[in-house]
C-alpha cells in the first residue's frame, strides 16, 4: 500500500465524517485511512465505523491525549509506505494524494501543500483571516526560488515516509499534552530539517480548510501557541530568534492599555476578552473590531509565553566579565580594562557580603538545560583574554574564597601578547602559555575559547569566522586542555550566522558583553554579561547588577548620571 492517511479528530463528528467521505474521490486509489478519535465522547468512532468507503477505513479510539499522540497512534497502525497527516477540518482535493506522490517521486522527503479556505466556511473575522493567510502563503511559496520555512510545514496537510517518521521518533507529545494545542508540527519539521531531509511545497496538493473556530476558542489557542513556542525554544535553544516574530503591540496606546494584562490576574482581562469575542462573533470586520480582537490575541499569546517561562524557570544568573587584573591606569587604551588586584578583592568581599552566591559553569549549563535550579542571586565570574595576571593575581584570590570561574583564552596567541590592541597604542600585555592555562584548570578555573586571534568575527567572511571558532577549540585541546564548552565573542560582537557557527562547532553556550541576566529560554549563544571596569567601585558595581535587566536606554542614562562607564 502506498499511502496511509492519518486523521486525528476530537469532537468534530459531522465534519470528520464529511471529509472522510470526500476521500472517495481521490484519483490515486492505493491508500487506506486511519482516523484516531482522541476521546471525543460524542459518537464519532461509531459513526465512522458505519461508513461505507471504497478504501480501507481503520478507526482507533484513545482517551483524550492530544493531537500529537493521536497522530503517533495512527502512524503505528499504518501499513502504507507514505504517511499523509490531515487535520479533521481538511477536505481533500481529488488530486491530493497523486500530487503528494509526485513530489516524493521527485525527491522530496517531506511534502506540504496548499490549504485554502473552504468556500463553505462560516463567514466572519476569523475565517476571513485564515483565507488571507492561506492566499499569502501560497503566493509566497510559489515565488521563484522560494523554500518553505518551519512555519509552513504544518500537520494540517503533511506527508513523509513511514520509515523516516519512525526514525525521527514521531511527534513530541509534550507539546499537546492534556489536550493542549500547537507546537508539535514545528518541532517535528525542525527535526526533519536538522536530519538533512528535503521539504517541498506543492501548490497542486490542495486540501480545503473548513474553518469554524469560535473566537473564544481562538484566543485560548493563541495562549497555547505562545506556550508551545516558548517550549520549542527550551527544547531547541538555537531557535530563540523565532520569539522575535511573535505577535506584538504595534502602537503605544495598545502597549499601554493591553500590555499590563499579560502578567495581570486572569480576571483583569476578562471584560476586554468578552468584548473582543462578542465583536468577532457578530461577524464585523471593521478596523476597530480587528484592532480589539487581534490586540487581545497578542495579549493571550504573550501571556501563554510568560506562563511557560515562569513554569520552566530555573532561576537567573548574572555573569561578570573581567579582563586584566592589574593596574593599567597609565595606558591610554586599556586603563579601564584593568581592575587592580586590591579592587578585585574588594569586589569579591562586597559581593559575598551582599548575599551573592558564586556558581560554576556546570550549574549554569544545568539550569539552561532545565536540569537544576540556580540559587538566589547567583553569580558567575568570567575573564576574557587570559593575561598572566589571571594566574598570578586573580587565581589566588579566587582560590582563597573557593570561587569558581571561567576564563576565555585566545587559542592562537597563547604565550604571546595582546596583538589586537597594539595598533591602537596599547601597551603589551603577555598572555598565558600552555603551561599557564593548564595551571588555571588545576586551580579550578575552566578554560573556554576567545577565538584563534581575537579578530572581530562579524567583520570576517563567514567561512573564515567559522574557522576561527572551530579551530580555536581544536587548538586548546591540542595544548592538553579539556574541550572548551563555551565561547566568548572577541570584542563582544556576534550575529545569527556567527552564533550558528559557534553552535555547529560543538560549544554549549556563548557570551557577549551586552548587559542582562542569563535565564533559561534566552538565546544561549548570545548570553549577556556585565563588564567590570577599573572605575567601578563596589557601589557602582552593585548599581550595574541592579540595573542588569533594565531597558537599555534607562540603564545607560542611570549609569551615565552616576558616572559609571559601560
Amino acid at each position: 500500500m502506498k499511502f496511509s492517511v492519518v486523521i486525528p479528530t476530537y469532537r468534530r463528528r459531522e465534519r470528520v465524517l464529511r471529509h472522510v467521505e470526500a476521500l472517495a474521490e481521490q484519483t490515486w486509489k492505493d491508500f487506506e485511512v486511519i482516523v484516531v478519535d482522541d476521546g471525543s465522547g460524542d459518537g464519532t468512532a461509531a459513526a465512522l465505523r458505519r461508513l461505507e468507503t471504497p478504501f480501507p477505513l481503520i478507526v482507533v479510539e484513545q482517551e483524550n491525549q492530544g493531537a500529537a499522540q493521536a497522530r503517533n497512534v495512527g502512524a503505528r497502525a499504518a501499513a502504507g509506505e507514505l504517511l499523509l497527516f490531515l487535520d479533521d477540518d481538511m477536505e481533500a482535493d481529488p488530486a491530493l494524494l497523486a500530487e503528494h506522490e509526485r513530489s516524493h517521486r521527485e525527491g522530496a522527503d517531506l511534502v506540504v501543500g496548499d490549504m485554502p479556505l473552504h468556500p463553505g466556511s462560516p463567514p466572519g473575522l476569523l475565517s476571513w483571516g485564515v483565507g488571507v493567510w492561506a492566499q499569502t502563503r501560497r503566493e509566497r511559496l510559489t515565488e521563484s526560488g522560494a523554500e518553505p520555512g518551519l512555519d509552513d510545514l504544518l500537520t494540517g496537510q503533511m506527508s513523509i515516509s513511514r520509515e523516516a517518521f519512525e526514525r525521527l521518533g514521531g511527534f513530541d507529545t509534550s507539546f499537546t499534552r492534556e489536550g493542549l494545542f500547537g507546537g508539535e508540527d514545528i518541532d517535528f519539521s525542525y527535526r526533519v530539517v536538522k536530519a538533512g531531509m528535503r521539504a517541498a511545497f506543492n501548490p497542486a496538493a490542495i486540501s480545503y480548510q473548513y474553518y469554524a473556530v469560535d473566537p473564544a476558542a481562538y484566543l485560548r489557542r493563541s495562549r497555547e501557541t505562545g506556550r508551545s513556542e516558548e517550549e520549542l525554544v527550551l527544547k531547541h535553544p538555537e531557535q530563540a530568534d523565532r520569539l522575535a516574530a511573535a505577535p506584538d503591540f504595534h502602537t503605544r496606546r495598545s502597549r499601554w492599555l493591553l500590555g499590563p494584562l499579560v502578567k495581570a490576574p486572569e480576571w483583569a482581562g476578562a471584560p476586554l476578552r468578552r468584548l473582543a469575542v462578542a465583536a468577532a462573533r457578530s461577524g464585523r470586520r471593521d478596523v476597530y473590531t480587528r484592532r480589539l480582537f487581534f490586540g487581545m490575541r497578542t495579549v493571550e499569546h504573550r501571556r501563554g509565553a510568560w506562563l511557560a517561562r515562569r513554569a520552566a524557570a530555573t532561576g537567573g544568573v548574572t555573569v561578570l566579565a573581567f579582563h586584566a587584573v592589574s593596574d593599567l591606569g597609565d595606558d591610554p587604551v586599556l586603563a579601564e580594562y584593568g581592575v587592580p588586584p586590591a579592587r578585585f578583592a574588594e569586589h569579591l568581599e562586597a559581593l559575598a557580603r551582599r548575599g551573592w552566591t558564586f556558581v560554576d559553569l556546570d550549574a549554569v549549563l544545568a539550569a539552561l538545560d532545565g536540569r537544576a535550579q540556580l540559587p538566589e542571586r547567583a553569580l558567575l565570574l568570567t575573564f576574557d583574554d587570559c593575561y598572566l595576571d589571571l594566574l598570578n593575581e586573580a587565581a589566588p584570590l579566587l582560590a582563597e574564597r573557593n570561587i569558581p570561574a571561567v576564563a576565555f583564552a585566545v587559542a592562537g596567541l597563547t604565550g604571546a601578547a595582546n596583538e589586537w590592541d597594539r595598533p591602537l597604542g596599547a601597551r603589551e600585555l603577555r598572555l598565558l602559555d600552555a603551561e599557564g592555562l593548564r595551571a588555571l584548570v588545576a586551580a579550578g578555573i575552566e578554560v573556554g575559547s576567545h577565538g584563534m586571534n581575537h579578530r572581530q568575527l562579524t567583520k570576517l567572511p563567514i567561512e573564515e569566522a567559522a574557522a576561527e571558532i572551530r579551530d580555536s577549540a581544536a587548538a586548546l585541546e591540542a595544548l592538553g586542555l579539556p574541550q572548551p564548552r563555551t565561547f566568548s565573542y572577541p570584542h563582544g560582537e556576534c550575529n545569527p550566522q556567527i552564533e550558528a557557527a559557534v553552535r555547529e562547532s560543538g560549544y554549549r553556550a556563548a557570551f557577549t558583553v551586552t548587559a542582562g541576566v542569563v535565564e533559561r529560554g534566552g538565546d544561549r549563544y548570545a548570553l549577556p554579561r556585565i563588564e567590570v571596569l577599573a572605575s567601578d567601585t563596589p557601589a557602582r558595581l552593585r548599581l550595574k547588577l541592579a540595573a542588569a535587566s533594565w531597558p537599555p536606554p534607562l540603564r545607560r542614562r542611570i549609569l551615565r548620571l552616576t558616572r559609571t562607564r559601560e
